[in-house]
């Protein structure tokens, strides 16, 4: 009887131990998912901020790259119109940034990157959102970039040709004597007497298209990360 009693009361015991680990093993799965659950909300919010500021400076680049495109357009036509170039440039120092400086494409990418180096993308559970930011910004950015990257070596060309062969592009553009409408005659006679200036600024006009072309994929990409992240926020 004793022997009976001394096994039932350990049994008791061992079933109470399993009980409290079960129990606690419960509560610390209940904690890390609710821990994740949070991490989870925490980098789709992060990335929905981000995905608004990218769209926020997509805008800009589209509008900047569009009036390069139009005063390109205008001062490559046989007989020069100012007025719209006037419309896209306000000033000499508008038109000459274009004919020395490349368009940098840097849109805000700190949240991803930071998330990236910290291995917080993996409270990601949807493949569908990581797909799409891998197809944002490794394939279609990469798309943007290799056209800059053609610009940028184009545009050494041109700088070379201006400074040996015609500086007076640059002393016009930095002499307050003269007008803006001079100076545009003055770089279109040249423009267009120069066949090697001229196709070069062509071959450059082309790589704006591209580029313009390529980041309205990009912006594809971009409408399609936000629909994945606000339905995975519930916020559709």
């Amino acid at each position: 009887m004793v022997k009976k009693h001394f096994f039932v009361k350990l049994s008791l015991e061992v079933i109470a131990i399993i009980i409290g680990i079960s129990v606690s093993f419960w509560l610390n799965e209940l904690s890390i998912k609710n821990k994740n659950k949070a991490q989870r909300q925490r980098v789709l919010n992060n990335l929905l901020i981000e995905v608004q500021d990218i769209e926020k400076y997509c805008n800009e680049r589209i509008s900047i790259w569009s009036q390069d495109i139009k005063i390109y357009n205008n001062l490559l036509e046989e007989d020069l119109n100012i007025t719209p170039i006037k419309n896209e440039a306000t000033s000499k120092r508008r038109v000459e940034y274009n004919l020395i400086y490349y368009r940098d494409f840097a849109p805000p990418m700190n949240r991803y990157k930071s998330l990236l180096n910290t291995g917080d993308l993996k409270y990601l559970k949807s493949e569908n959102i990581k797909e799409k930011l891998t197809r944002l910004h490794d394939i279609n950015f990469s798309k943007i970039i290799s056209t800059v990257e053609y610009e940028k070596s184009l545009k050494g060309q041109i700088i070379s040709l201006l400074t040996l062969e015609y500086p007076s592009v640059f002393l016009k553009a930095n002499n307050p004597q003269i007008i803006f409408d001079d100076y545009l005659y003055h770089l279109h006679q040249i423009i267009k007497k120069d066949k090697r200036l001229k196709s070069d600024l062509i071959v450059q006009m082309s790589y704006f298209k591209t580029r313009l072309s390529s980041l309205k994929f990009y912006q594809m990409s971009l409408e399609e990360l936000k629909d994945e992240l606000r339905r995975n926020l519930g916020l559709n």
